[in-house]
């Protein structure tokens, strides 16, 4: 009776799991998809205005949209807030917001672009 109940605890548990898993990527491809077409234009105008400003790579160079496989993120790991301080005002920028990180660019760049706030900053790996 006892390995009946763990066999079906398990199922149980095997049956969230692979909805949970579902889910999220179902939700992932969704966001990518909406929000793709907008990072890759605030991040090309980023490029260009950070390749203009400090004579870095050409704005031509950068191609955000076949850049490597985008990826969603919550929270930014940039913003320098603990998580004991909820009342810190970037406290949900850095553990709720959703962003879309468009990886891999030339000379290791990457783009994260802020879904709530339609904002990008571009990264050197």
């Amino acid at each position: 009776m006892r390995v009946l109940l763990l066999v079906l605890a398990l199922l149980a548990v095997l049956k969230i799991w692979a909805h949970e898993t579902a889910y999220r990527s179902a939700t992932e491809e969704a966001l990518v998809s909406a929000y793709r077409a907008r990072a890759a234009d605030a991040c090309a105008r980023v490029s260009l205005f950070a390749a203009s400003s400090t004579g870095g790579l050409a704005p031509h160079t950068l191609d955000w949209v076949s850049s490597a496989v985008p990826r969603i993120s919550v929270g930014n790991p940039a913003v320098r807030v603990q998580l004991w301080q909820i009342d810190h005002e970037l406290w949900d920028a850095r553990y709720r917001q959703p962003y879309l990180i468009l990886g891999d660019g030339p000379a290791g760049l990457s783009c994260t672009y802020d879904i709530l706030a339609g904002s990008a900053e571009i990264y050197r790996s």
